[in-house]
């Protein structure tokens, strides 16, 4: 369920894309560094983003460098380190953690539990370090779970829960911006929520698997439902967008320049790839109906 908060590469200067850079490969770096092998393997777009949300936000003390590594052994990449990355690499193993277990739970697959079982070890500190926010990871994916299980319709109820679990995430303090936090989560993680939903749909119906937006993809004609489901994704981004407009973070500094370009643009682009897809899938369905 994570991937889809990325940015536009085309709007983007040389300057912001190696700052970028510099915040994935640290997130990278940091992951490897504190979890091993195993934890890289957890490294996402959308912790990357919170990296750099939370480091534009507190303005931390942060570490340029650049390194190679084995993706990279050639050209040496930029690398940023500092308290929120290291955070945001916490999180990760502790997302990816549970989201291993509930695949295991829900699909028996066994390479989710084999991955589960490699990062099982880390949990007990990390738990220690952000009792609230594994907390709110754990009861928010048992609340979806449940909601999944018996059949749910609701899309407030099933974009609260992950959204939800993303803002106490976002949240890194009890300070003056974790309401906001809470709330640019809570639209953020509804997005993230809907758009797997959207990308899965096709692939859901053939495993009989729950989707949020099967049932309304069963009540709608085609046209109908895409534009149902852009208005939802705008709503959720909307919460988003609103609470992101209250932090007093600087629109040019690099930092500034990928989180609005994010929001605003990534985002979108991902949707549209999603969607030229599924368009494409449906025109060769016709021809051959």
């Amino acid at each position: 369920m994570f991937g889809y908060v990325t940015i536009y590469r085309k709007d983007l200067t040389e300057s912001a894309l190696d700052c970028y850079q510099g915040y994935y490969c640290g997130l990278c770096e940091a992951l490897g560094r504190r979890y091993g092998s195993p934890g890289r393997m957890t490294l996402s777009y959308d912790m990357t983003f919170a990296s750099i949300l939370q480091s534009a936000l507190y303005d931390p003390d942060t570490v340029h460098s650049t390194g190679r590594c084995l993706p990279h052994p050639i050209k040496a990449r930029p690398r940023a380190a500092n308290a929120y990355v290291d955070y945001a690499a916490d999180m990760s193993i502790a997302l990816a953690y549970y989201n291993y277990l509930d695949d295991w739970q829900d699909e028996h697959r066994r390479v989710s539990l084999r991955s589960a079982k490699r990062l099982e070890q880390h949990l007990p500190a990390i738990r220690a370090a952000h009792p609230r926010q594994c907390n709110a990871i754990r009861a928010q994916l048992d609340a979806l779970g449940k909601l999944e299980s018996s059949g749910c319709e609701d899309l407030d109820a099933l974009c609260g829960c992950f959204g939800t679990l993303l803002g106490d995430v976002l949240q890194y303090d009890d300070d003056l911006w974790a309401p906001v936090l809470q709330r640019l989560g809570r639209g953020l993680g509804g997005f993230i929520y809907l758009m797997d939903a959207y990308d899965d749909l096709e692939k859901d119906a053939k495993t009989g698997s729950f989707n949020a937006l099967a049932a309304l993809h069963a009540k709608l004609d085609a046209e109908a439902f895409e534009e149902r489901c852009r208005e939802l994704f705008t709503q959720q981004l909307g919460i988003c967008s609103e609470s992101f407009q209250l932090l007093p973070i600087l629109k040019d500094s690099p930092e500034g320049q990928l989180l609005y370009n994010t929001i605003y643009s990534g985002v979108w682009c991902k949707y549209t790839l999603i969607k030229a897809r599924r368009d494409k899938r449906r025109k060769a369905e016709n021809r051959h109906a």
